[in-house]
């Protein structure tokens, strides 16, 4: 059980956990609570209890994993680690408290320009030699049948969605061309927290192999509902850092983000009021029409 957990982690770590201030059960279903500990240091406790299932307490020891082995290693500021268990009523992880969330409608020029730097070092980040990239997730979506949900979701908003379905040999192709590096895997302004030294980078559940253009496609899909578009500043320091060329990154990133819109995003729509969805709706028809023409061009 939770409280379980909850209260083994107060024992072992001796911290006081704040139960009613600051927890986030999140879309993950991990928990994530305010704490403090003898001397006094802000933190917070992350929580998989066991009843989340194997799936879960996979993720939560992958980040316990890069806690351990890679945190001091990459190339971006990340928490620090105070402790971890892994018992059998879950997995539990003590992090210092790095500073502070900011609305992505807050975010400056400068610190899109940060992120873009600091994700551009982190993809040049060396693969340890023990992780090899898992299956794509969105390389398998597209190569399995159309979902009901995706053509109920999309069918009277998006004209082209027939001319899309019919590119999706050439868009699993384009996915999977792209070489792997090392990516954060769940990268959003709700994940990285503005410290006094800089961006500090959370929740690495998902960290290792993959292609780059899954962490800045995550990014502008997670942004989109609250009406950001990633700016250029963002990209500029991305590219000026990566050695990377605009036309290059477009031709990877449109279909990247395309397809998580348009085959990934429907069930995530319920999270979302209606002026969120419309804008949904916008950014995709958008990327469509800047795909199709991509595909129009190769083909001629």
């Amino acid at each position: 059980m939770k409280d379980d957990l909850m209260s083994r982690a107060a024992r072992e770590f001796g911290i006081s956990i704040d139960d009613l201030a600051g927890a986030d059960d999140g879309r993950s279903g991990a928990g994530v609570h305010l704490a403090r500990t003898r001397d006094g240091l802000a933190s917070y406790v992350k929580l998989t209890p066991a009843r989340l299932g194997s799936r879960m307490l996979d993720c939560a020891r992958r980040e316990l994993s890069f806690y351990r082995r890679l945190a001091d290693q990459v190339t971006v500021s990340t928490p620090s680690f105070l402790g971890a268990l892994d018992t059998d009523a879950g997995v539990a992880l003590l992090l210092a408290a790095a500073g502070k969330q900011v609305n992505v409608q807050k975010w400056s020029g400068q610190a899109w320009a940060a992120l873009g730097r600091d994700l551009a070092g982190l993809h040049a980040f060396p693969v340890p030699g023990q992780d090899r990239p898992g299956q794509d997730s969105l390389v398998k979506v597209l190569s399995e049948p159309v979902s009901d949900e995706v053509t109920e979701f999309w069918g009277a908003v998006l004209p082209e969605l027939p001319e899309l379905l019919a590119t999706r040999d050439a868009m699993c192709a384009e996915l999977a061309a792209q070489p792997a590096a090392f990516i954060h895997g769940d990268c959003h302004t709700g994940n990285i927290v503005h410290g006094p030294d800089g961006l500090v980078f959370c929740d690495w559940q998902s960290a290792g192999p993959g292609r780059p253009t899954a962490d800045l496609a995550h990014l502008s899909v997670r942004a989109t509902p609250a009406g950001v578009t990633i700016p250029r500043e963002m990209i500029t320091a991305y590219l000026d850092g990566s050695g990377g060329d605009a036309a290059d990154l477009e031709k990877a990133l449109v279909p990247a983000e395309l397809a998580v819109f348009v085959f990934l995003w429907p069930p995530y729509a319920a999270y979302n009021n209606q002026i969120e969805i419309e804008r949904v709706h916008r950014r995709t028809r958008l990327l469509a029409r800047k795909w199709l023409g991509m595909t129009s061009s190769s083909r001629a």
